[in-house]
């Protein structure tokens, strides 16, 4: 089967200061061309894969990404961006209509709480992007990485979205994070209280096999589920093939135009292939990123609930877009009869 997801960091330069994430801290080497992420692009494609992750970083810092959105929607990818928001109402019409799944970073529910996590103020113009992308026709999905220190909040979370009109997807901290999260993310309670609002909260989503997989207690290198290699192709801003995955990445190697070949007959490729995994690093891995595309790869419970989850989301989705003229529900009615 050929990989199904390429999740492309166009920069590690971020405009935010969040505390559950050292990304922004990095020391960004020179980011690829344009003409670069387009040859790469054509080499995704040719190896099979569908749906283009543009991340960051930042996506929105760098100037042409909405030349790179249009040429992978030309090119017949699916596409999806994570923006911490604050340059998207400035850039919001060049997107228009280039972005399958739209996510807005969301930490807290109001403007003190959101503004600590994200270090710096950008409250307000979360609200504002939420209702200029609702105006451009769009399907933004707020995006809440639940943390120790917020997971006793959801509700507040869901009221907050269904004020606005939107949905949420839960997304637990994972373990690469822990780190700067005194080692306490993800936790047994974490995972509860995720369950619990989202059968509370009918705008609630989040993945059942990852959660499952978090209770379970992650990656078991002596019987691994990670498929890092095979269903996610990593490449980094300065043209590297990041492997076995970006967050926990042993080597990259620099593609220059050769993506194709390499990915298919690099004996490095091949080798990470083959541990993907039963790395040391890879012992406890609740990275849902490369996780989630694993669980389309081989049939077991977690294959399952993955189907389960997307086709959940799908009905969501599908309802969103019949009643987007609709009044909105008052808070009352988030919870089920």
């Amino acid at each position: 089967m050929p990989p199904l997801v390429a999740n492309y960091y166009l920069t590690y330069r971020c405009n935010a200061r969040c505390h559950f994430c050292d990304i922004w801290a990095l020391d960004p080497k020179k980011e690829a061309s344009f003409e670069t992420i387009v040859h790469n692009m054509h080499d995704l494609k040719r190896l099979g894969v569908k749906y283009i992750d543009f991340t960051g970083g930042e996506p929105l810092l760098r100037a042409d990404a909405d030349r790179i959105y249009a040429k992978a929607k030309e090119m017949g990818f699916y596409t999806s961006m994570t923006t911490n928001t604050i340059l998207y109402p400035k850039r919001a019409k060049e997107f228009q209509g280039l972005i399958d799944f739209l996510n807005f970073s969301l930490d807290g529910a109001d403007a003190e709480t959101h503004d600590q996590s994200r270090g710096t103020k950008i409250f307000e113009t979360l609200v504002e992007s939420v209702k200029l992308a609702l105006s451009l026709g769009e399907y933004p999905v707020l995006n809440h990485t639940v943390t120790a220190q917020n997971y006793e909040r959801l509700g507040e979370i869901a009221k907050f979205a269904n004020d606005l009109g939107v949905r949420v997807w839960l997304n637990p901290a994972f373990t690469a994070y822990s780190n700067y999260n005194n080692k306490k993310n993800p936790t047994p309670e974490i995972a509860a209280a995720i369950e619990t609002a989202a059968k509370r909260y009918r705008n609630l989503g989040y993945n059942k096999a990852a959660l499952a997989f978090i209770e379970a207690g992650g990656n078991d290198t002596q019987n691994p589920r990670c498929k890092a290699v095979d269903a996610v192709i990593a490449i980094s801003p300065n043209d590297e093939l990041l492997l076995p995955c970006y967050h926990f990445a042993q080597t990259g190697l620099a593609i220059e135009g050769n993506l194709y070949e390499m990915y298919r007959k690099s004996e490095v490729v091949e080798e990470y292939r083959r541990s993907q995994g039963t790395l040391a690093v890879c012992e406890g891995c609740t990275v849902w990123c490369y996780l989630i595309p694993s669980f389309f790869k081989g049939l077991d419970k977690y294959w399952f609930l993955n189907q389960m989850t997307y086709a959940g989301e799908f009905l969501a989705r599908k309802r969103f877009l019949q009643r987007a003229s609709a009044p909105r529900a008052s808070a009352d009615q988030l919870t089920p009869v």
